[in-house]
């Protein structure tokens, strides 16, 4: 065997700062790992200063982590992930489904069917969901994934299912809308935007829009967000427009929390696409669990 040596942080410090960049909070992270702020705050410093950079911004409220924290962060999750994988492993003697997709897709579109899904699948398969920013996705692949998320305007050559269509409008708080409404009727001011600042994987900007649809032109972006749950989370908190795509933003739409700018829905022939890897490939349980993504998709049940 090969000699390997390594140099990692504590295993301490890694899990406090996994902690604080999901809980969005040093304490949040204390509480969850049964030890104090400082403590925290400690282990993360100590990360700064190893590594020579921030990876939180303290500013904001909650925290959030810098460019570089959400780098760190995506490629630690992962790592643990598969760390977890192999741990399991030892024990396990049923099937494993493994998703790997952003963690929009996940928050929005795969854990509100979570529970349909693992019944659907049967008690002996486990479903596994591995969330990384998009762009690392592809790379997650070689973990062992069955099953991975992409953006598209070209179906993937690997076999797959339609999970949605780019269909996307304005959304905003009732009173944001309203005034929208009138802002294209006169020469009221319109709404602040919302839009995301991290690099485009196939969602459509404020600039995309605003092309289709000459009367919202000049309409200024506020506010940027590095997440689409972040945006519309802060557009359901009355912050701004935001551009609300059609199964990632039903939520909110039916709760009322956000309201949707009488315009019919645009899109560009983008789609979302759930595409076996070369390991979904040899498990039937993946093959069973794509199949069913497009039955829920299309708001059917799925066949027995």
């Amino acid at each position: 065997m090969p000699e390997r040596k390594y140099s990692l942080p504590s295993f301490n410090a890694l899990a406090a700062f996994e902690a604080a960049a999901r809980l969005q909070g040093f304490a949040r992270a204390a509480e969850e790992l049964n030890t104090s702020q400082p403590a925290i705050s400690r282990h993360i410093r100590n990360l700064e200063i190893r590594f020579g950079t921030l990876l939180f911004d303290r500013g904001s409220s909650p925290i959030r982590l810098t460019r570089k924290g959400q780098q760190f962060y995506a490629g630690m999750v992962q790592s643990l992930d598969m760390l977890q994988d192999s741990v399991r492993s030892l024990a396990r003697t049923g099937k494993l489904v493994t998703l790997v997709c952003s963690h929009s897709v996940s928050h929005l579109l795969l854990m509100p069917r979570h529970g349909q899904l693992r019944k659907a699948l049967g008690p002996e398969v486990e479903l596994r969901l591995l969330t990384a920013e998009y762009n690392l996705t592809r790379s997650a692949i070689d973990t062992g994934a069955d099953i991975v998320f992409e953006y598209s305007s070209l179906p993937p050559a690997e076999e797959h299912v339609v999970v949605c269509e780019e269909e996307v409008k304005p959304v905003g708080t009732l009173e944001l809308v309203e005034q929208a409404k009138e802002a294209l009727e006169s020469s009221s001011a319109p709404p602040p935007l919302l839009e995301l600042s991290k690099d485009n994987f196939g969602w459509m900007t404020w600039r995309d829009w605003q092309r289709a649809h000459p009367d919202f032109s000049g309409w200024k972006i506020r506010e940027e967000f590095d997440s689409y749950v972040y945006l519309l989370e802060a557009a359901a908190a009355g912050a701004g427009l935001g551009l609300g795509w059609r199964s990632f933003a039903d939520s909110y739409l039916a709760r009322g929390s956000l309201v949707e700018m009488p315009v019919d829905w645009h899109s560009r022939n983008t789609r979302l696409y759930a595409k076996l890897t070369r390991f979904g490939r040899g498990n039937p349980s993946a093959q069973r669990c794509l199949e069913l993504l497009e039955y829920m998709a299309a708001g059917i049940g799925p066949k027995e």
